[in-house]
């Protein structure tokens, strides 16, 4: 790629080192439902490679893939680093990653959102090696995505015979229901599910496991009674 020249001196602070913002003053998100979207993806994301360490995640994190050259930076809505150490960051600063840049990058198409500027993502993350990208437009119910042709560039690549679409690099299939509404299939087969779903299910666990516990302390002390009378009618329990 080539880089375009900085067209402003930049910031640094008083050891002079320059200044890399972790804000670049955008939202996060450009209305409820964009939120939405982000952060389904990002904690369902992070609930199924919660117990790795080694599976960086985020969602509108600033990524610096340059050193030096705080004006190029990107903050896709969710991206996932594969084979890197998990961990908390103000900011993506790929020369400190051992030079690894996001292997997927996710964007949801808003309102606000343009065709240019899509392409010009598309751009930026084939130009800096990102491996898969995938958009997904809630408002209208259409899912691209595009993949690195024998590490060359991203290329659209079209739906399976069934209408989805496989991220090999996460092992997940993506598809839209008849509403145009994104679902993401996990590699052990099950659908991805929101955090009130999870806590609904997880809910509805636990009280299945309570009602569970006191079935089998009513069923122990229906036992202790019936000994109790066997004993009374002289009979040992212990010998039946």
């Amino acid at each position: 790629m080539i880089l375009p020249a900085p067209t402003t001196c930049f910031e640094t602070d008083r050891a002079g080192e320059i200044i890399y913002p972790v804000d670049n003053g955008e939202p996060l998100s450009n209305d409820t439902e964009h939120l939405k979207w982000i952060t389904f993806l990002k904690n369902g994301l992070e609930d199924w490679f919660g117990d790795r360490t080694d599976v960086f995640v985020a969602a509108d994190l600033l990524w610096y893939p340059v050193e030096g050259r705080p004006d190029i930076s990107k903050a896709p809505d969710v991206m996932v680093v594969l084979d890197h150490p998990a961990g908390e960051r103000m900011s993506y600063q790929q020369w400190k990653e051992n030079n690894r840049c996001p292997d997927v990058v996710f964007e949801f198409i808003s309102k606000s959102n343009t065709a240019d500027e899509m392409m010009d993502k598309l751009d930026f993350y084939s130009d800096m090696g990102c491996l898969e990208f995938f958009i997904y437009d809630y408002r209208r119910g259409k899912f691209n995505a595009f993949r690195r042709n024998g590490g060359n560039c991203l290329q659209k690549k079209p739906a399976e015979t069934d209408g989805t679409w496989l991220s090999k690099t996460l092992g997940m299939t993506f598809g839209l229901d008849e509403g145009g509404r994104l679902w993401v299939r996990r590699p052990d087969g099950k659908l991805m599910e929101t955090q009130r779903q999870l806590a609904r299910r997880a809910e509805h666990e636990a009280n299945r496991a309570e009602q569970e516990s006191k079935r089998a302390e009513q069923e122990a002390q229906k036992a202790a009674r019936l000994a109790a009378k066997l004993r009374e009618l002289g009979v040992d329990p212990d010998l039946l």
